[in-house]
């Protein structure tokens, strides 16, 4: 009796010993798992941080940013817009599109451009501080910034080809010896043809557009459809520059063209970008050589 009294209570301590094991167990569980928990929502307050600051960046890109979406040209400057819109190659991509559609067509699309522009001018006068604004811009879009010196990675300024797909450093010698080249040639006349015919893709896609087509039908019945008047209506159908998008109830097919659902007055933008996704399939396709030869496209990482 003794010994299985004695045997009983050493079965007891070691209960005793392997509960507290159990419950230590248990509470070191419970830490990691209330860390792992904390760690998971500092990542997602971030990942919304950062989706919140790209969205606000986004919005004033499409405030501030010219773009002639038939040339697939963009820039935040004055000067650089202007010296697109008197350039040859932007007459070149015009006079194109004029022998596809019908003159008056062809001139409205000039006139829906020139008044994008100059509606793109007026909301640059309300940003405070326009050039600060672009820098925080490019600012935001240098992943660079971020790395430690030890990894030895900065940012550089390099030229890039799109007719040879080729990055170019930013020194006068090599990047002359590149547009002088043979290759080069060859490939930016053929992609210069194949801009074109880009170009007359996302001009009927902006045409085909619900809002825009009424415009256009103005347009040919004399009447002036890029009044100030309807240029205040459409501000007043898309006022995502003072409300965010999550906070609207409803986005009519209006506000999505005219107005803006996330850009502040360049929700056209949105159907142009569709367009031009349109198009990218024949910029990809391999580029010819008046020759009939195949350019050979390189591209250096």
């Amino acid at each position: 009796t003794l010994f299985r009294s004695e045997t009983a209570g050493e079965k007891s301590e070691d209960e005793g010993t392997e509960t507290a094991a159990d419950a230590e167990d248990k509470g070191e569980a419970a830490t990691d798992q209330d860390e792992n928990s904390e760690k998971r929502k500092l990542q997602a307050g971030k990942k919304t941080q950062d989706r919140q600051k790209k969205r606000q960046r986004d919005r004033m890109v499409e405030r501030i940013q010219y773009v002639c979406s038939l040339c697939k040209f963009r820039t935040y400057y004055d000067d650089e817009m202007k010296s697109h819109l008197e350039s040859k190659f932007h007459s070149d991509h015009f006079n194109f599109v004029g022998t596809k559609l019908p003159k008056q067509t062809a001139d409205f699309l000039a006139e829906y451009v020139a008044n994008k522009t100059k509606k793109t001018e007026e909301r640059r006068k309300s940003v405070e501080d326009i050039n600060a604004a672009i820098q925080q811009i490019y600012k935001d879009q240098d992943l660079t910034q971020d790395l430690g010196m030890e990894h030895f990675v900065k940012k550089v300024e390099a030229a890039h080809c799109t007719a040879c797909d080729f990055f170019i450093p930013m020194q006068y010698g090599i990047l002359q010896k590149h547009l002088k080249s043979v290759e080069h040639n060859q490939n930016r006349k053929a992609m210069m043809e194949q801009s074109k015919k880009s170009s007359l893709v996302v001009a009927k896609s902006i045409l085909n557009n619900k809002m825009i087509s009424k415009k256009l039908e103005m347009y040919l019945k004399g009447e002036n459809p890029f009044t100030d008047e309807l240029d205040k209506d459409d501000a007043a159908e898309g006022t995502a520059e003072c409300e965010p998008v999550e906070n609207q109830t409803e986005v009519t097919e209006e506000s999505k063209v005219e107005g803006m659902e996330t850009d502040c007055g360049t929700g056209e933008d949105q159907i142009e970008t569709e367009a031009n996704e349109e198009s990218t399939a024949d910029d990809e396709k391999p580029l010819e050589g008046d020759d009939g030869d195949e350019g050979e496209a390189h591209a250096e990482g």
